[in-house]
This record gives C-alpha cells, sequence and structure tokens, in this order.
C-alpha cells in the first residue's frame, strides 16, 4: 500500500508536528505510540491510519538527518512499521529538499526568512 504523508501543522512551542496519513484532513483518532517520539493516528471506528504527531520533532529530524537508526520494535508490536519507515523516508525526502533550497538561495540568513514566509501562520 503506498502511505501518503502530508504536513499538517507545527507548533515550535511544544516542538510537535502532525501529519495526515492518507486523508485529506484530520479526522477524530486514537494515537499509538511506536517509539521515537512518534505517535500513529488511527481513525476510532475503522482503525485505518489518518495521521502521526511527532513529539520533540527537533530531536526527530536530527536523528534522521544523522542517520541514526529508529528503532521499530514498538512499531512492529502494533503492526505499524511501514507508517514508521514512510515518516522516515518522509522526512529524509524533507531534508534533501531543505539542502537543495539552502544550495539555491546560497545564504542561511536568506534561507531562514524564505523558510519563515513559506510556513507562517496566517492567523
Amino acid at each position: 500500500m503506498k502511505i501518503e504523508i502530508r504536513s499538517l501543522g507545527y507548533d515550535p512551542e511544544s516542538d510537535n508536528l502532525d501529519l495526515l496519513i492518507n486523508s485529506d484532513r484530520p479526522v477524530p483518532a486514537y494515537a499509538v505510540h511506536v517509539g521515537a517520539g512518534v505517535y500513529i493516528r488511527r481513525e476510532f471506528d475503522s482503525h485505518r491510519v489518518v495521521g502521526a504527531i511527532i513529539d520533540g520533532y527537533r530531536d526527530f529530524a536530527a536523528r534522521v538527518r544523522r542517520g541514526e537508526p529508529i528503532p521499530t520494535d514498538l512499531a512492529a508490536q502494533e503492526g505499524l512499521v511501514e507508517e514508521l519507515e514512510a515518516i522516515v523516508a518522509w522526512q529524509r525526502e524533507v531534508d534533501a529538499l531543505s539542502r537543495d533550497l539552502a544550495t539555491h538561495l546560497g545564504d542561511l540568513a536568506r534561507q531562514q526568512e524564505l523558510l519563515e514566509a513559506l510556513i507562517k501562520d496566517p492567523a
């Protein structure tokens, strides 16, 4: 099964990233901890995977960036290894895009300005 992941929102105060998985909108769901600060969200009735929350996103992203293994023991117990691995792959893709953006901009300060403009909360 193809897993489609999209970022829904990031809260810098709590350092939590909210993701949609195979869903185009948030739906009521319960969260299952699968390790490394990752909680997979499953729809209440169908138990279909609809999202994830990464608690401590900066640390998670840094671990992936350094190539550290993300343990899958808890995910395996819940039958969610494929989803956890898809989140790690998504993070690698995000990092690659960020590096490409930095290369094109060539200036860390300009990169930060652009990123802030891209992710600025319209509210």
